[in-house]
């Protein structure tokens, strides 16, 4: 049995600066939200690999796995993303490697949508965000 997330809409973050993705990015734009204060009680995963569920977004479903290693999250699998036309492929292959580094870096979802892929952005971050919620278990 397969779990099923539809994403509607997540609150927007204030942004501070925005870069372009790449000289051919066709309207891509990276975003940096605001630094934030670190918690004094980070969170520590459990070590394993957790798989988060398949998140519907308009174009196709997006999937991710988390790697966990010593408390931290050391890798994010794309399991699963949009490849029926080519500007989606195009879209998630700048978008998703982008957000899994983030991830890693921050260790935690907590980070900017990648303008452009929005919809993907959200898909990714939510599969990813309940993958990291079951290691917490």
């Amino acid at each position: 049995m397969q779990t099923t997330i539809t994403v509607r809409a997540l609150a927007a973050t204030a942004l501070v600066v925005i870069w372009s993705a790449g000289s051919a990015s066709a309207g891509l734009f990276w975003s940096q939200s605001a630094p934030t204060k670190k918690s004094s009680s980070a969170l520590h995963y459990h070590d394993g690999t957790y798989r988060g569920p398949s998140v519907r977004q308009y174009y196709g479903y997006v999937q991710a796995q988390a790697h966990i290693k010593n408390g931290k999250i050391v890798a994010i699998d794309i399991l699963r993303s949009p490849t029926d036309r080519r500007t989606s492929q195009y879209i998630n292959s700048i978008a998703l490697p982008r957000l899994k580094s983030e991830i890693v870096q921050a260790q935690n979802t907590h980070v900017s949508n990648v303008s452009g892929a929005t919809l993907s952005s959200d898909a990714f971050l939510a599969s990813t965000h309940a993958a990291l919620l079951q290691s917490l278990n």
